[in-house]
């Protein structure tokens, strides 16, 4: 099938001309071209940063194949005390993990604007998942049954850690109580709200434009570091909660090896990024 024939009859449905239809044609060329220099361009300069990421998640994954296996073989007292917790929790770690790569893809593409509105998701699964955490079987209940309604976060009432008259729970509700230090994360989340919404700081100041550049609607090779960097401290930080749930010294020590890789991709990205931009005043 000649796809692009096919194109070109929608073209013509369209009444678009031959010099127009040839024009549009032209732009897509020139930019699959783009696409292909600024892919050599992210092999080059960050071939080795986004190899160790890709190597995170595998290990991450490995880690988590283990703790299953392990919470399959635990004694169904031990794990009705912790089941829903447990099932929470995993889903949690599962959709954050998809979303690392999500992450991984856009910036691998030159989008860390986009890379780092899809990690603000992955904060606030962090989020959630702390807040369950630390209050238990009945809440991490109520967050499954919600989940085939439309309560957002009204769940979080089992905790009996609202007055009885609240009307709502917010997200900012629950980022008070949890466990998270909102402190250590409160600028990255700030700025990651920002690319989110469409605020005046989100559109003028985007991640993937330097300082005194102005924006671009093309791919960028700046602002890689940030999102690449979180998305796996995040990862991480819910990925031992789950583990935590059913305390395993094989889980342990590869969680350990895996804390230790972190601080090297961690390191790697901020060297790549200063070594491409000595000048960055971010």
């Amino acid at each position: 099938m000649d796809t692009n024939k096919n194109i070109s009859e929608i073209f013509y449905k369209c009444g678009f001309s031959d010099s127009k239809i040839n024009s549009v044609f032209a732009e897509i060329a020139k930019s699959r071209a783009e696409e292909n220099k600024y892919n050599n361009y992210f092999e080059k300069n960050w071939g080795s940063a986004f190899l160790a990421s890709e190597c995170f998640y595998v290990i991450i994954f490995r880690i988590t194949s283990t703790f299953l296996k392990y919470a399959d073989s635990v004694s169904e007292n031990t794990k009705k005390e912790k089941a829903n917790t447990l099932t929470a929790l995993s889903q949690i770690q599962n959709r954050a993990a998809q979303q690392y790569l999500e992450i991984l893809t856009l910036i691998k593409n030159g989008f860390p604007d986009g890379a780092f509105a899809r990690w603000r998701s992955m904060y606030e699964l962090s989020v959630i998942g702390s807040f369950i955490m630390k209050y238990g079987e009945d809440v991490a209940e109520q967050f499954i049954e919600a989940s085939v309604s439309q309560d957002r976060y009204d769940w979080a009432m089992a905790s009996n850690a609202f007055p009885e008259n609240k009307r709502h729970v917010t997200f900012g509700d629950i980022l008070k109580l949890c466990d998270i230090d909102f402190e250590a994360w409160k600028d990255d989340y700030t700025a990651a709200n920002q690319t989110v919404h469409a605020s005046p700081q989100g559109t003028f100041g985007r991640l993937g434009t330097p300082d005194g550049e102005s924006s671009t609607s093309q791919r960028s090779t700046y602002g890689i570091a940030a999102p690449a960097i979180q998305s796996a401290n995040t990862l991480a930080l819910i990925s031992t909660m789950l583990f935590s749930i059913l305390p395993d010294e094989d889980t342990v020590n590869y969680m350990s090896l895996a804390t230790k890789w972190l601080n090297e991709l961690n390191e790697l990205y901020c060297i790549t990024h200063d070594k491409l931009f000595p000048d960055d005043n971010k």
